[in-house]
């Protein structure tokens, strides 16, 4: 049986959890979610719904929950889960860092202050910017705790995405500037608890930062940190959406590797977009000079 224009009736007998519904359609039987605003709407695809025995629902229908400003970590809700690479990915599945660099990273996410929104701008390679990210969301969440969201903003497909097996699947250049929640249906779980991604998307190149910027305080609301990873302020205009937005912005240099022109560039960028407060962070190159 089908519904005739992709015309569904919700189960009144549906699940919920913050302020987000589960039902089955009446007529068809297929899986359907209800946003806060928004009308009943099949499961995405990509998606699966988990359904726990009735005893153990947070709530069943009649009385929709009050909407509260948390994002539900179960994904969808009542258990639902991204089916992808990255749900059994860890940020620990990389080299252990040495007790100095640990030493480094805990103390910048000390340094942080009342900054919720850090923005890492990349002059270096891809690798190096990716393990960078991935320690300092380490120790930013051990030191900091809460949810933290990681935003791949480099609009190119050698981000953070790809070691976190996130490439290709869908993330920032396919969301929908009109609706914040489209952002949160594309972030997958990561297995270190509380931590969330966004991914490049699924067409990096064709990302809008301004999109994203658009929506960090809806964002902001859900999660205590957000770590953006783009590449150098210069590298394309699309950037200084989200650099004009963090709350905290460090360049990334590597010693004896970054040009001292690339840097004197960089700043130049920054300072013309009126954005004079940037940190840096000078690593040293993992197999040398």
């Amino acid at each position: 049986m089908f519904c005739i224009g992709g015309y569904h009736r919700a189960d009144p007998a549906a699940a919920w959890n913050d302020g987000i519904g589960f039902s089955r359609c009446l007529g068809c039987g297929v899986e359907l979610v209800q946003r806060p605003g928004a009308r009943w709407t099949p499961v995405p695809r990509g998606y699966a719904v988990v359904w726990r025995p009735l005893s153990e629902r947070p709530a069943l229908a009649g009385q929709v929950p009050a909407r509260t400003t948390s994002f539900p970590l179960a994904r969808l809700a009542d258990g639902a889960r991204r089916i992808g690479a990255a749900a059994g990915r860890t940020l620990d599945r990389f080299h252990a860092p040495t007790d100095h660099a640990s030493r480094s990273y805990r103390y910048l996410a000390q340094r942080i202050g009342s900054a919720r929104t850090i923005l890492l701008s990349a002059l270096c390679d891809a690798d190096a910017a990716n393990d960078t990210l991935l320690l300092l969301a380490a120790m930013l969440q051990a030191e900091r705790g809460g949810r933290l969201l990681l935003i791949d903003a480099t609009l190119d497909d050698a981000g953070l995405s790809v070691p976190l097996g996130a490439g290709g699947q869908p993330g920032l250049s396919d969301i929908r500037p009109d609706d914040p929640w489209s952002a949160v249906e594309v972030m997958q779980l990561l297995a270190r608890p509380e931590m969330i991604l966004l991914g490049a998307g699924q067409r990096p190149a064709a990302g809008r930062p301004d999109h994203i910027a658009a929506m960090l305080p809806f964002l902001a609301e859900r999660f205590d940190h957000i770590l953006i990873q783009q590449r150098a302020i210069m590298a394309d205009s699309r950037n200084l959406a989200l650099a004009t937005r963090a709350d905290l912005i460090w360049a990334l240099a590597e010693e004896g590797r970054s040009p001292m022109a690339r840097l004197a560039a960089a700043r130049d960028a920054f300072r013309a977009n009126g954005i004079a407060d940037v940190g840096l962070i000078l690593t040293v190159p993992t197999h040398g000079g």
